[in-house]
């Protein structure tokens, strides 16, 4: 169902740039101060000057114009051969190794282009809601560039064999850091016409689910509209595709990591109130360790999993979700357990446990909820059923770099 194709990718050129590793970088959206400074320092061509360009006024410059300097780099980028076009359509299989939990998982993609199709067609599926303010950000630097940027994460079902593809050298090796460790990566170009066929008939029959970009895909069907009411002429023009990464459901380096929350309450509230508070409504057992398949409260340096009692909790959510969906961690905790609570002032993001216990310990934030892990299964269920997750309720890990290739869309390209 899904239309997959290969493209002239934008490259960085290896007669230029002898390792990725000084030129890519993690998305936009994790990429913090600190590791901005760090990608800054790497290279004068990492291209997070492109996809997070510092503001501009730092420099003296009018900071209304931070993405025209991104897009004027970019730019210069190609003029001068830093970055190179392809000579034939190709598409690329991206492997990453990385370890979780002390486990050594591999994750294979094929970066490739995907036509941009509606929601309503089910053929390319959500599972988060997004936010005007990055939208409208994401908007301006793909107007500003004329390109994607950037691969969308996504997911499909069913398997693909890469043996013949990962039995050659690949094309680039590289590692990169995260707050979580290094990740390793490989790369293969494919360009035989034979090969690039059996991929495209292989996706044929497959729906994508969007795992991580929902924004920067949201924002390019609304480009796809701008540039046709703009070009009515060109039918096959580029805008018609986005670039994406392929991942199977059924990789066995697929992992989904939670995403936990650290909460201040306008008041504070004694521990013992805050259980009896939940107690009608949960189990709640102390326990030692950090894992449970349950949200586990952490107050007072000690761990309580807080288990739901049948039906009685759910029937608190009333918003029109299946029990799929009120049964998820997050909606469990922001519809239910935060709603017994006195008022949140404040809520923080984390992936990071020892984050949650320093936090809370030295009494910044009042409580921290551990959230459990969740499937891709259950990702692609609601996807389905058109049912959006609440907000930070997955993290595919690791992210996927940007950097191995970009999609030119600008007219000039294409003559």
């Amino acid at each position: 169902m899904v239309d997959i194709t290969a493209f002239k990718a934008l490259k960085y050129n290896p007669e230029k740039i002898s390792s990725l590793s000084r030129v890519v970088s993690l998305p936009y959206d994790v990429i913090s101060p600190k590791m901005q400074d760090e990608y800054y320092s790497l290279s004068k061509k990492n291209i997070v000057r492109i996809i997070l360009r510092k503001q501009a006024a730092a420099r003296g410059e009018d900071k209304g114009d931070r993405y025209a300097l991104s897009a004027k780099e970019f730019r210069n980028w190609i003029e001068e051969g830093t970055l190179a076009y392809e000579n034939k359509p190709v598409v690329y299989l991206h492997r990453q190794s990385f370890a979780v939990n002390g486990r050594l998982c591999v994750r294979t993609g094929l970066l490739c282009l995907v036509k941009l199709e509606e929601f309503s067609k089910k053929k390319v599926l959500p599972h988060e809601n997004t936010f005007p303010s990055h939208k409208a950000d994401r908007l301006k630097l793909l107007e500003a560039c004329e390109a994607n940027l950037s691969p969308i994460f996504g997911l499909y079902e069913g398997k693909a064999d890469f043996r013949r593809i990962t039995s050659k050298k690949p094309y680039a090796a590289f590692s990169m850091k995260d707050r979580s460790g290094t990740v390793q990566n490989k790369v293969w170009r494919v360009s035989e016409p034979a090969v690039l066929a059996g991929l495209v008939k292989n996706f044929k029959n497959k729906k994508v689910f969007i795992a991580d970009g929902h924004h920067r895909y949201e924002v390019g069907l609304f480009y796809r509209g701008r540039m046709r009411k703009m070009y009515p002429a060109k039918t096959g023009a580029p805008w018609n595709y986005i670039m994406f990464t392929l991942v199977s459901l059924h990789d066995r380096g697929l992992v989904v990591l939670p995403t936990h929350r650290i909460v201040r309450f306008v008041f504070r509230i004694s521990k013992q109130k805050m259980l009896d508070s939940l107690l009608p409504y949960f189990s709640i057992k102390e326990i030692k360790a950090q894992k449970s398949r349950n949200i586990i409260l952490y107050m007072d340096k000690k761990y309580y999993s807080l288990e739901m009692k049948g039906t009685k909790a759910l029937s608190l959510i009333k918003e029109k979700h299946s029990r799929t969906w009120k049964k998820l961690p997050t909606a469990v905790l922001h519809h239910i357990i935060l709603k017994k609570l006195p008022g949140v002032k404040e809520i923080c993001y984390t992936r990071d446990i020892t984050d949650i216990k320093e936090k809370v310990n030295n009494g910044s934030f009042h409580a921290g909820f551990i959230i459990p892990d969740i499937s891709a299964k259950t990702v692609t269920e609601l996807s389905y059923k058109r049912e959006k997750m609440p907000h930070k309720t997955t993290y595919f890990y690791p992210k996927l770099p940007v950097g191995i290739a970009f999609n030119d869309l600008s007219i000039k390209q294409q003559g």
